[in-house]
């Protein structure tokens, strides 16, 4: 069926069903709306294209590698088809197989099953049927976007969705993973007029609510989801459909959730610590340029690195006879291997302590920042290496084929040359080299859980080595110092001074490929999200705020008094899983046991990390005690927010009231804590009363029409 059609066939069921699920439209305003309807889709019909399927053998093979393909089942509709592409290698099912097979160096051998014009119900009774062909790794399932277009109620969707998932996993291998695409965005598509836009747009979201809990309440499926496709060249003829560029772009969001969720089990327990965030390597693998595929081979490298470091990975021994820069003395004892653009650990030894350079420039420079990072751990906190007891300092240098990106695998530096287009490489920011030792100091003393807050932590204090680590080494002031992380490593081409800004989180780039820092400086911002970790490298910003804050306050070497104090906390018997509030005690115990409780230095912690909303600031006397407000919605891959803070008192009184009762009865309370993969997440924060994170589709739609309400009343930037 044309497009143009299932619109018009939408606008005639509107006038019969009045749902107040189809954004909130009462009965007579359906009944209202229905000639208007009728005229927009009339219009549309003379202007709308019908697009063919793309021809040919829907069957093949992608990738290189030996042993058996990893094989990939797409069914579904239109998009599983691949309208809107002319060639099969363009469709969404090709595309994401190509990058699968790339990530994981195998073949996949895929398939496409389906029709235009499919709502859920028919590909049930139609398609499943003809998946007799398994076991499939990957089943990915496409529908949602008939199912809006023909108003489908949404208990009925999900009934046939829950039916066919049930079915797939019958041909699902061992280990595999249903992926449920997401409900396309048919509110954004800006050249569809009002209110069909609305109408169905607003259905299309429930729909996607829907594949969201299926998703959640199935173990073996995952949500995936749909990218907003605002750029004209990423939409085919018909307005509607991706095109060749669209499906890329969704294929890039989609594969690495593939990939992740199988290699789920495999990965749980390794943990690599690159200066890279994902978000930025995936941002670079969906732009249409030669950097797109370095960034996707460096994602899959890293997977595949985090699975051998898993099994083989052991703290390197003190080697017997290290030299000594006095005899008796500590010293360093660094070993630069240069890798030759292979991934094979370590490589080929070219500079041990006390050679002279290699005339290499990365190994030379990899050299130079090993010994930095050590002159200042000893010099300014007397400690011995990583472990305080001598550890050799091990890097390697030329690791793969321009790879995007430096780590510590938990016994060496791993330094990769970058694609010379996005990044210029690593070796040449001692800081990053400062960075990444850092994470071994904090696997020697805390161990801080690499995840949500205390993998944030984890990340700031690894910030907070790696830029004491330069300031030392150029014997700067903390009001001379840059606080930036990674200055150096981007290329010209790239609109951004670092990787981040310790002083200004969130302010490090803002580039069209990379997109804008994320990076909050203050608690009201904080990211929630699945991705990275929970934002390990993005809310990493707020302690980095506290401690340039603590050292511009009390001023000189910040490897001195705020250096000293982030140790003492570091290895004063912190928790592996503190979170920010936790770790900001720690630090104000330490000021006082070193400085004293009315100290200058003490009173700069406290203030910081009141400052960044980690802690409360104390009243003032004659400080006002209105309550305020905060609303925030985190949505999207890379946790993007918009917030609001708002005075108790400019919230209208009806909306008041509904907000006073849901906190007074404990209502909202019994919503905290409530998560589903992907989905977007509201935090409402009442100032004294309650703090409360939710998935969107799990709020009443009551509750969720006022949490809207409010965003919109003070809607803020963030």
């Amino acid at each position: 069926m044309e497009f143009a059609a299932r619109i018009g066939a939408a606008a005639a069921v509107a006038s019969r069903r009045a749902e107040r699920s189809l954004h909130r439209l009462a009965r007579p305003a359906a009944f209202a709306l229905a000639p208007v309807l009728l005229h927009q889709a009339k219009a549309l019909q003379s202007v709308l294209v019908w697009l063919p399927e793309p021809q040919g053998e829907r069957s093949g093979i992608v990738g290189d590698g030996d042993g058996p393909p990893l094989r990939l089942l797409a069914v579904g509709d239109s998009t599983a088809t691949g309208v809107g592409a002319e060639r099969l290698d363009e469709t969404l099912a090709v595309q994401t197989a190509r990058r699968l097979a790339g990530r994981r160096g195998q073949r996949v051998a895929w398939r496409i099953e389906g029709l235009e014009g499919s709502n859920a119900a028919q590909v049930l009774e139609r398609h499943l049927p003809a998946v007799d062909d398994g076991p499939w790794d990957v089943i990915l399932v496409l529908v949602g976007a008939n199912d809006a277009l023909q108003l489908v109620r949404r208990g009925a969707f999900e009934r046939s969705v829950r039916a066919l998932v049930a079915g797939l996993g019958e041909h699902l291998a061992p280990g595999g993973v249903i992926g449920l695409a997401g409900a396309p965005q048919i509110d954004t598509f800006e050249w569809l007029p009002q209110p069909i836009r609305s109408l169905i747009g607003g259905h299309a979201r429930s729909l996607d609510e829907a594949l969201q809990r299926i998703a959640a309440a199935e173990a073996r499926a995952v949500h995936l989801p749909t990218p907003a496709i605002l750029e004209p060249s990423m939409h085919a003829a018909d307005g509607f459909h991706p095109s060749p560029d669209g499906y890329f772009v969704w294929s890039s969001l989609i594969a690495p959730r593939i990939d992740d969720a199988l290699g789920a089990s495999s990965d749980a327990h390794a943990v690599r610590h690159g200066i890279v965030p994902p978000y930025l390597l995936e941002r670079i693998a969906a732009a249409p340029s030669a950097a797109a595929a370095v960034a996707e081979r460096t994602l899959g490298v890293d997977r595949g690195i985090r699975a051998e470091r898993a099994a083989t990975s052991a703290a390197p021994s003190r080697r017997p006879g290290r030299p000594s820069l006095v005899p008796g003395e500590a010293a360093p004892d660094r070993t630069i291997s240069d890798a030759e653009h292979a991934t094979t650990l370590p490589g080929t030894e070219v500079r041990r302590e006390g050679d002279g350079p290699t005339g290499d420039v990365a190994a030379d420079q990899a050299y130079d920042g090993l010994g930095d990072a050590w002159r200042m751990l000893h010099e300014a906190f007397g400690r011995d290496s990583l472990d305080g007891a001598g550890m050799p300092l091990l890097a390697t240098v030329h690791y793969g084929r321009s790879y995007d990106n430096a780590f510590w695998d938990g016994e060496r530096m791993v330094f990769g040359d970058g694609d010379g287009e996005v990044f210029a490489g690593f070796t040449n920011a001692v800081d990053v080299i400062g960075h990444e030792l850092g994470h071994g100091v904090i696997s020697s003393t805390a161990d801080l859980v690499y995840r949500d807050q205390p993998g944030a932590l984890n990340e700031s204090i690894a910030d907070v080595l790696g830029s004491l680590v330069k300031q030392h080494a150029l014997d700067q002031t903390a009001d001379e110092a840059d606080w930036l992380i990674g200055a150096g490593v981007f290329t010209d081409a790239v609109q951004g001074v670092a990787l981040r800004s310790m002083a200004e989180p969130g302010t490090a780039f803002d580039d069209p490929v990379l997109g804008k820092d994320p990076q909050p400086a203050h608690m009201r911002d904080f990211v929630v999200t699945a991705d990275d970790l929970g934002g390990v490298h993005i809310n990493s910003g707020i302690p980095n705020r506290a401690f340039h804050l603590v050292a511009t306050t009390i001023g000189g070497r910040a490897w001195e008094a705020p250096g000293l104090i982030w140790m003492d906390a570091l290895t004063g018997g912190l928790s592996s899983t503190a979170d920010f509030a936790t770790f900001a005690a720690a630090t104000v115990e330490a000021a006082i046991a070193r400085f004293g409780d009315d100290a200058a230095e003490t009173r700069a912690v406290r203030d910081a990390w009141a400052a960044v909303g980690v802690t409360e600031e104390e009243p003032q006397a004659d400080a006002p005690t209105a309550e305020a407000v905060r609303v925030a919605r985190t949505g999207g891959m890379l946790g993007r927010t918009r917030a609001a803070v708002l005075e108790l008192e400019v919230i209208p009184g009806d909306d008041r009231d509904r907000l006073d009762t849901l906190v007074a009865s404990g209502r909202l309370a019994e919503l905290d804590g409530q998560a589903l993969p992907d989905a977007p997440m509201w935090r409402v924060t009442v100032e004294t009363r309650c703090d409360v994170t939710v998935a969107e589709p799990l709020l009443p739609d009551e509750v969720l029409a006022l949490f809207r309400r409010l965003l919109e009343l003070g809607d803020e930037p963030a």
